[in-house]
């Protein structure tokens, strides 16, 4: 048994000696997560799966060309044609045919082709701007499991200073009971709150532990790793006027890219009402053939082509089908215009409600760190009782839990707010 608990022992060293701490910011966590993560990754490939479509889009509009070369032998039934020759046998041949052939064709001018490619353009702007929105929510994801992790980490560090704090509070009133000044009850008392506060460490302690593992699950990175964050929890989040920050929402990408979408189905409802216009072609066909190499000879047909629709009932419906494409992206416009600004409206105030919450939190601590010194002291002086203390040391512990959580609130609100106008990416600026 002794050596399997040894044995035990040393895996779990050396799993903690292999463990890597990173350091981390909330600008790295998110340079890691567009790196690694999955959603940004998605978002790349749609962007180039839109680039594909212009390229394919764009072949309708180039000349095509094709070229053949064939070796036939072959022989024909002529009384399939209806001919019967006197003297030739019904079915001629066989005989050998060489043949090389080249065809082109080109769009002169085919306006329908012209705006199906301006439109699919459009779509390849608004898959970068699609991009940037998947981006921008896999940072605002990671900076909320950052903020986790924050919180977390101090509410570690506060019950570990109340652990220091309660064990002195406890051989206080142990040295107070062996000098007659203080009762059993007290003793008990101060053995209570000590066990209170060490439950409390183990808790805040499991809470760091899952918020670690959100977080390095979130940016990709190896969950076996530490993780040290660098950005201190914010004693107040400061936000511009409410009329700048509307103006910088009007840039988020969704935004841009609904707009990019309105003039994509804009071009589309063009394209298929062009359909009903006459195209204009030109066709080229060469062909180099003989029964033997030294008959072959070269022939050609160059043809040009004014081509129109008369009747087609697919044009029709192509033009309505694309007529409601139009309507619901302008409706999807209008909709987002009005959940962007509600969004930047509710950050504002959310972030002024965080900021006045840190305030009373920051005073409350203050004004129990005070009560809790004084109950102490009358307590020493043999003025104060026993419950008295009891009642300002939770009263101490509770301001600071509000502290913490006003505190990490108030980091993501400001995470939100950031998201809100459009400027959640590293590098961007609020307004």
């Amino acid at each position: 048994m002794c050596k399997k608990k040894s044995l035990f022992f040393l895996i779990l060293l050396a799993q903690t000696a292999s463990a890597e701490t990173l350091r981390l910011s909330v600008n790295d966590a998110i340079q890691m997560a567009l790196s690694k993560g999955a959603e940004a990754q998605l978002a790349r490939s749609a962007r180039e799966r839109a680039n594909v479509s212009v390229t394919e889009a764009l072949g309708g509009l180039l000349p095509q060309a094709d070229a053949r070369f064939m070796q036939t032998n072959q022989s024909i039934n002529l009384a399939t044609f209806g001919f019967t020759l006197p003297g030739f046998p019904p079915v001629i041949g066989p005989f050998n045919v060489t043949d090389a052939q080249v065809t082109a064709a080109m769009q002169l001018f085919n306006l329908a082709a012209i705006r199906h490619y301006a439109a699919v353009k459009q779509e390849v702007a608004a898959s970068s701007y699609d991009l940037a929105q998947a981006e921008s929510d896999v940072a605002a994801a990671v900076a909320r499991f950052y903020v986790l992790l924050q919180r977390a980490d101090a509410q570690v560090n506060a019950r570990e200073a109340d652990v220091k704090l309660f064990e002195q509070l406890l051989r206080v009133a142990n040295d107070q009971f062996s000098a007659g000044t203080a009762t059993r009850l007290d003793v008990d008392q101060a053995r209570i709150q000590l066990a209170r506060v060490q439950q409390a460490l183990l808790a805040a302690r499991n809470d760091r532990e899952n918020a670690r593992v959100a977080l390095l699950n979130a940016i990709g990175a190896d969950e076996s790793s530490d993780v040290l964050v660098t950005d201190p929890l914010p004693d107040r989040v400061d936000v511009p006027p409410l009329e700048n920050a509307l103006t910088s929402a009007q840039q988020r990408p969704e935004l841009r890219a609904i707009e990019t979408r309105v003039k994509e189905a804009r071009l589309g409802l063009e394209a298929a009402r062009a359909r009903r216009l006459p195209s204009v072609g030109l066709d080229f066909a060469g062909d180099y053939a003989g029964n033997t190499t030294n008959d072959m000879h070269w022939t050609r047909r160059i043809t040009g082509a004014v081509s129109m629709p008369v009747f087609q009932t697919q044009i029709n419906a192509n033009i309505a089908r694309a007529s409601i494409q139009l309507h619901d992206a302008e409706i999807q416009r209008d909709a987002l215009r009005r959940n962007v600004e509600a969004d930047v409206r509710h950050a504002v105030l959310n972030v002024d409600n965080a900021n006045a919450r840190l305030k009373l939190a920051a005073d409350n601590a203050t004004v129990a760190e005070e009560a809790l010194t004084v109950a102490r002291d009358r307590q020493a002086a043999g003025y104060g009782s026993t419950v008295e203390v009891d009642r300002a040391q939770d009263a101490y512990r509770q301001a600071h839990e509000d502290l913490i959580s006003a505190r990490a609130e108030a980091a993501a609100a400001g995470y939100d707010y950031r998201r809100a106008v459009g400027a959640m990416l590293p590098g961007e600026h609020l307004p």
